[in-house]
C-alpha cells in the first residue's frame, strides 16, 4: 500500500518539475533515475507531522546528514525553523546558516497533494546561490568565450574542493559514530549480564561479551539472526513468548525462566531504534544461586513446620510414625520410604511402616538382614548413596532390583543412644543431602521418643526437650496458635526476632493484636483479613510476604512467613507459623533492582533508565521540554597518560557538578563512556541556556581538570507536541559536536596549558629549566645556520621536551634518575611526553622529537638506544641544548666550552654539531 502511494506521489513530482524541460531525446529516463539525479533537494513531506517521507539523494549531501537519517526527520528543524505552516515557505526565499561558510539562500517551492486521504507536501529546495553564480557566468559568457573558459575552470575546482572538504568530514562524522560505538560495546561487555538489542522482526542487531560466551558464538555469527536460532527450542519459546507479552503491552516486564538446570532473570523493554523502528531490549542474569538459597530457607521452614505438625496433630505411635515416613518422602521428594523398628529385647529389625509400595510378604527381617544393617550403621550415622550402583538386599522383600534404585538414604536414628529404628528413602530425583538426614534423624527420633512416653516419665521430659532444642537451634521464628488465635508455643528464635524476653509474655495471648495488627503506614489490618487467620478457616497453608511484624518495642521489620494448619481427626485445631526477618533479602533485591537503572561509577542514571524515561516524559503536562547533551573531553589523554582510575575520577567530577548544577526534578544520566544527558521537564531553552551557563561555571570553580573546556555541551528545546522527542535529542546532540569541533583547537590549548602548569606546580624548577633549555636550544639552531623554520621547530621542542615529567611524584622529577631503583620508572617520561604531544594537533610534529631527546651519539642513551645519524637531528640538537644547560656553558669562558664540548663530542653529542657550534662561536 506504502509503496503504491510513494509511486504515485513521485509520478506527480515528475510532472510537476519536468514537464517545463525541453526533451532532446525521444529516450526519457526512468522515474527513479529522474529523481535520483536532480541537482536541487526534493523532499515529500507528511503534512500532519511536519516529518520527511522520502528525499532523493542530493538532499543528503545537502544537509550533511546520511540519507537513513533523514526518513522521520522534521523538514522545520533542518531548516532551523519553527512553528511555522509548510505551506506558507512556498516561493519564500530562505537563508539557512552554515557551520563552515556564509549562510545560503534556498527558494522553497511546495505544492500539496493528497493520496489515499493522506496528505503531503512536495518540497523542493533550489539554492539561489547557484543561480548568481550561474548568472555571473552567462554575462561573462557574453563578453568572451575565453573568460568563460577560466571561470569555468574555476567553478569545477571549486565545487571539487567542497566535495572534498565534505568528503573529509562525512569521514570525521563516521570516525565518531564508529568510536561511539565501541565504547558503548565496551562498556556493555564489562557488565556480567547478558545483553542484547532485537529489531522489530526479532533479528539480533546489537550483543555484548557475555551473551557471546553463554551461546559460544563470535558476534559476527549473530547479528542478523533470531535468538531462537541460537539457543535449545524450549527456551527459545520462552523467550519468545516474553517477547510478544512486551511487544504488544509496550512495557517492561520481568520473568525468572528455568531452564538447563539453571533459573534466569530475564528483563525486557521495549525500544526505538535509530531508525524511528520498535526494537526490545534484554537483559539476563543467572540467578540461580539466589534462589537455591531462598529454597533452602524455604525448606528449613517447612521442615520445622513439620516436626511440630506430626509432634502435636496425631496421637497415636502408629500414625505418627505413618504420616511421618509420608510426609518425609513428600519433603525429600522420594518416590519410596520405609521405615524399620528395632525389638529393645533381641534388637531384631522388622518393617513399621512403607510408602509406595506393596505391602511386603514378610515383615520381620532376617538376623543376616538385621546384622547387615547393625554392621552399616554401627556408628549411628547416615548412609547417602547418590549413584549407582546401590546394594540393599532389604528391598528383595518387595520385589524391588536394586538395579531400579538411582539413589539411598539410610537414617539410623535412636532413643536413649540406642538403636530405635531406620528410615530408608529411595530414588529421589534431586538425591540426598546430610542436612536431609539430619532432619530425618531429629524427626523420627523426637516421634519415638513420643511412643513410649506413656512408659516413662523422664522419657517423656526429654523428648519435649529434645523438640525444644531443635525448634530453639533454627534461625527461623516458630509460634504456634489455637483456633481462636492465641499462642499455645513459641520457640527462641521468635522471642528474639519479637523482641520478647520471656515464653509466658506471649503463651496464651492474641498473637495478631500483638506482631500484625497494623500495615507498616499504621493501617489497621482486621483480624479477619489476616492471611495467617484464614488458615484456620480454610485449613490450607498459607505463605505471606510485603507485610510486617511489629516487635515489643513498637518497631516493626520485614518478615517471610509460613503458616501451616494443624488438623485433628479431620479438624483444624490450630496452625504452626515460621517466619524470618525479610529485610536483608529485600534490600538485596533493591539493590539489585537499583543497579539495573544506575551507573555504578557515577551514580547517576544509566542508558536504560534514560531510554525508558525519554519516551515516558514526552506529554504534555512536561513541556516545555529541554534535553542537554555533554561529551567529556579529553577522557582518552587522562586515561592514556595518567591511568584508568584518573579518568574515573573526571568522570565522577563532571558527574558532581553536573548534580549540584542542576534542580532536583532534573534527569541527570551517563548514557557511554563520556556522554552525559540531561532531561529537563517544564523548562524553556532560557532556563536551559541558564544551566549550561551555571554547569560551565562550576566546572571553573570546582577545579574540574580543563574546567569548562572539560566538556561540551548542547542543547534543545521541544515546545509542540508534534515535534518527536528523539529529534529534540538529535537536535541537542548536533549541537554539542558543533561546539565540539568549533572550539576543537582552543580546547587542545587550553588541555596542553593545564598539563604543563600541572608539571610547572609539581616542580617549580622544571619551569625555568624548560625556559633556559628553549633559549639554548634556539641559539644552537641558530649557530648550526638551520632553517627559519627548523630553528622555530628547536624552539617549540626545547620547551616541552621534559612534559612527559607530569605523570612523575616530585621525588622522582628531583631524583632526574641518578637513582638506579627509580631510573626504569623515570626513564618512562619521554613515553609520556611522546603521548601528550602526539594527542594535540599543535604538539603532533614535536613528539618523535622528544621521544628520542634523551638518545647519545655513541647508542648508550635510552630509550631505543640509537646512535649516530639514526637519532633525528633536532632530537640531537636537544640533547646539545640540554648538555648546554646541565653544564652551566652560557656563563662558561670560550676554554672551558670548547674542553668541555670536545669531552662529549663523539659519546653524547653529535661531534659534527660540535664542531660547527665552536666554528660559529
Amino acid at each position: 500500500m506504502m509503496n503504491s502511494r510513494k509511486t504515485r506521489i513521485l509520478l506527480i513530482l515528475l510532472m510537476f518539475f519536468l514537464t517545463p524541460l525541453s526533451l532532446w531525446s525521444v529516450s526519457l529516463p526512468t522515474l527513479d533515475e529522474a529523481i535520483k539525479h536532480m541537482s536541487s533537494p526534493v523532499l515529500l513531506i507528511e503534512a500532519q507531522t511536519k516529518s520527511i517521507v522520502h528525499a532523493n539523494p542530493i538532499t543528503s549531501t545537502f544537509f550533511s546528514i546520511p540519507h537513513d537519517r533523514l526518513n522521520g526527520r522534521s523538514l522545520l528543524s533542518l531548516l532551523g525553523l519553527k512553528n511555522q505552516s509548510i505551506v506558507d515557505l512556498h516561493g519564500k526565499i530562505l537563508s539557512i546558516p552554515q557551520a563552515d561558510g556564509p549562510n545560503r539562500k534556498l527558494q522553497a517551492s511546495v505544492q500539496s497533494l493528497v493520496s489515499d486521504g493522506t496528505y503531503f507536501y512536495l518540497v523542493m529546495l533550489q539554492d539561489r546561490t547557484a543561480q548568481e553564480h550561474q548568472l555571473t557566468r552567462s554575462r561573462i559568457l557574453s563578453i568572451s568565450l575565453f573568460t568563460l573558459l577560466i571561470v569555468s575552470v574555476l567553478f569545477i575546482a571549486l565545487f571539487l574542493v567542497l566535495q572534498i572538504k565534505l568528503m573529509h568530514k562525512l569521514e570525521e562524522q563516521q570516525k565518531k559514530q564508529v568510536y561511539s560505538i565501541k565504547l558503548l560495546q565496551n562498556f556493555l561487555d564489562s557488565d556480567r549480564r547478558i545483553s542484547y538489542i532485537q529489531d522489530e522482526t526479532g533479528r539480533l542487531m546489537f550483543v555484548n561479551a557475555a551473551l557471546e560466551m553463554f551461546i559460544g558464538k563470535h558476534t559476527d555469527q549473530m547479528l542478523g539472526s533470531t535468538i531462537a536460532s541460537l539457543v535449545d527450542p524450549d527456551f527459545a519459546i520462552k523467550l519468545e513468548h516474553l517477547d510478544e507479552e512486551v511487544t504488544t503491552g509496550q512495557r517492561r516486564m520481568e520473568e525468572d525462566i528455568a531452564w538447563n538446570k539453571c533459573i534466569y532473570r530475564i528483563s525486557k523493554f521495549p525500544l526505538v531504534l535509530p531508525d524511528g523502528n520498535p526494537g526490545l531490549g534484554t537483559f539476563v542474569m543467572d540467578i540461580t544461586e539466589q534462589v537455591g538459597q531462598e529454597e533452602d530457607l524455604k525448606q528449613n521452614l517447612k521442615r520445622s513446620a513439620l516436626l511440630v505438625d506430626v509432634l502435636s496433630s496425631y496421637e497415636k505411635p502408629q500414625d505418627q510414625l505413618e504420616i511421618a515416613l509420608v510426609r518425609v518422602s513428600e519433603l525429600t521428594k522420594s518416590p519410596i520410604g520405609l521405615l524399620l523398628r528395632s525389638d529393645s529385647s533381641n534388637g531384631a529389625l522388622h518393617i513399621q511402616a512403607w510408602y509406595g509400595i506393596e505391602n511386603p510378604a514378610v515383615k520381620d527381617l532376617p538376623l543376616e538382614v538385621t546384622r547387615l544393617f547393625q554392621t552399616m550403621l554401627a556408628d549411628n550415622s547416615a548412609l547417602i548413596q547418590n549413584h549407582a550402583p546401590i546394594k540393599c538386599p532389604l528391598f528383595d522383600f518387595f520385589d524391588i532390583s536394586c538395579n531400579e534404585l538411582t539413589s539411598l538414604c539410610t537414617v539410623a536414628y535412636t532413643v536413649d543412644h540406642e538403636l530405635a529404628g531406620i528410615v530408608l528413602l529411595a530414588n529421589s530425583p534431586v538425591g540426598y543431602k546430610e542436612q536431609d538426614s539430619y532432619q530425618i534423624k531429629l524427626l523420627f527420633g523426637s516421634v519415638h521418643t513420643s511412643m513410649i512416653k506413656q512408659q516413662k516419665e523422664e522419657e517423656l521430659a526429654a523428648s519435649r526437650q529434645s523438640l525444644r532444642l531443635i525448634l530453639d537451634s533454627t534461625a527461623e521464628g516458630i509460634f504456634g496458635i489455637d483456633q481462636q488465635g492465641l499462642c499455645t508455643f513459641c520457640n527462641a528464635s521468635c522471642l528474639s526476632l519479637l523482641g520478647y524476653e520471656c515464653e509466658q509474655q506471649l503463651l496464651g495471648k492474641n498473637i495478631h493484636a500483638l506482631i500484625h495488627h497494623s500495615t507498616v503506614d499504621g493501617t489497621l489490618i482486621n483480624e479477619h483479613d489476616c492471611p495467617i487467620r484464614k488458615t484456620l478457616l480454610t485449613g490450607i497453608g498459607v505463605e505471606m510476604e510485603d507485610e510486617v511484624f511489629w516487635r515489643k518495642d513498637g518497631s516493626c521489620f520485614d518478615v517471610l512467613c509460613y503458616s501451616y494448619p494443624q488438623i485433628k481427626e479431620d479438624a483444624v485445631v490450630g496452625a504452626v507459623v515460621t517466619f524470618t526477618n525479610n529485610t536483608e533479602r529485600k534490600a538485596n533485591l533493591a539493590k539489585i533492582e537499583y543497579l539495573s537503572f544506575h551507573d555504578q561509577l557515577t551514580g547517576l542514571y544509566n542508558r536504560a533508565y534514560f531510554d525508558e524515561t525519554l519516551v515516558a516524559i514526552d506529554h504534555k503536562r512536561a513541556y516545555p521540554i529541554s534535553i542537554i547533551v555533554g561529551d567529556v573531553n579529553g577522557l582518552k589523554l587522562t586515561n592514556d597518560i595518567f591511568g584508568h582510575t584518573a579518568g574515573d575520577t573526571l568522570l565522577t567530577d563532571v558527574a558532581k557538578v553536573l548534580s549540584s548544577s542542576c534542580r532536583s526534578s532534573d534527569i541527570i544520566s551517563r548514557i557511554g563512556g563520556d556522554e552525559f544527558v540531561i532531561l529537563l521537564p517544564n523548562t524553556g531553552s532560557n532556563t536551559a541556556q541558564e544551566i549550561v551557563d551555571r554547569i560551565l561555571h562550576n566546572l571553573d570553580s570546582k577545579g574540574v581538570l580543563a574546567g569548562r573546556r572539560s566538556i561540551a555541551l548542547g542543547w534543545a528545546t521541544k515546545t509542540l507536541k508534534e515535534e518527536r522527542i528523539h529529534d529534540l535529542f538529535d537536535a541537542a546532540e548536533d549541537r554539542m559536536y558543533r561546539q565540539k569541533t568549533l572550539r576543537r583547537t582552543e580546547t587542545q590549548r587550553q588541555q596542553l596549558e593545564v598539563l604543563t602548569n600541572m608539571l610547572f606546580t609539581k616542580a617549580p624548577k622544571e619551569r625555568e629549566h624548560a625556559l633556559r633549555v628553549q633559549q639554548h636550544a634556539k641559539r644552537i639552531g641558530e649557530l648550526l645556520h638551520a632553517s627559519s623554520e627548523d630553528v622555530s621547530l628547536i624552539t617549540r621542542a626545547g620547551f616541552y621536551h621534559d612534559i612527559g615529567k607530569v605523570v612523575l611524584d616530585t621525588k622522582l622529577i628531583n631524583a632526574k634518575g641518578r637513582d638506579s631503583a627509580m631510573q626504569r620508572q623515570y626513564q618512562e617520561h619521554v613515553i609520556s611526553g611522546f603521548r601528550i604531544l602526539n594527542t594535540f594537533e599543535e604538539t603532533i610534529d614535536l613528539a618523535p622529537l622528544v621521544l628520542h631527546h634523551h638518545e647519545r651519539w655513541d647508542g648508550s642513551g635510552y630509550l631505543k638506544g640509537l646512535h649516530g645519524e639514526e637519532i633525528p637531528y633536532i632530537s640531537r640538537v636537544l640533547r646539545l641544548a640540554e648538555v648546554w644547560e646541565r653544564e652551566g656553558l652560557d656563563e662558561a669562558s670560550m676554554e672551558t666550552k670548547q674542553a668541555v664540548l670536545n669531552k662529549l663530542a663523539g659519546t653524547e653529542v653529535d661531534p659534527v654539531m660540535v664542531s660547527q657550534i665552536l666554528t660559529s662561536l
